[in-house]
């Protein structure tokens, strides 16, 4: 498979951001990060990538999770000539998740601690949904 696609990991915990680029990178996956939700808005903004896989993780200062989607879904025409698929990595309980997001669309929900497989396999489905999408 083509790697046309980027993965823009966004989290607030170093840690978090640190263990999430060795696993993509031991899967051959390309990244990129952001500290929060308003940063990756401004890197989502600023890249050529057309094709974006977000690892979001809810609970961050500046702009959350629940904020940055809400975010991407009031300014859809800021964004139109680009695919971003959402996939959430939190702590919070996915019950929690919808209730403070009910019409959130997200491919994937993975709760913390991620395991490497889990991470990898979730990636890369999302890429096969940004092909057929594409």
């Amino acid at each position: 498979m083509m790697n046309n696609f980027m993965t823009l990991i966004v989290d607030d915990e170093h840690l978090n951001r640190l263990l999430m680029k060795k696993f993509l990178a031991t899967g051959g996956i390309p990244y990129a990060e952001a500290t929060d939700g308003q940063e990756a808005i401004d890197w989502i903004r600023g890249s050529t990538e057309k094709q974006i896989i977000v690892l979001l993780d809810l609970n961050m200062p500046v702009m959350d999770g629940y904020e940055f989607l809400e975010y991407l879904s009031y300014h859809q025409n800021e964004f139109s000539d680009k695919k971003i698929l959402i996939v959430i990595v939190s702590a919070s309980e996915y019950t929690v998740f919808r209730q403070n997001a009910p019409n959130a669309e997200i491919v994937q929900y993975i709760s913390k601690p991620v395991s490497k497989d889990v991470l990898i396999d979730v990636v890369w489905q999302a890429a096969e949904n940004l092909q057929t999408v594409f």
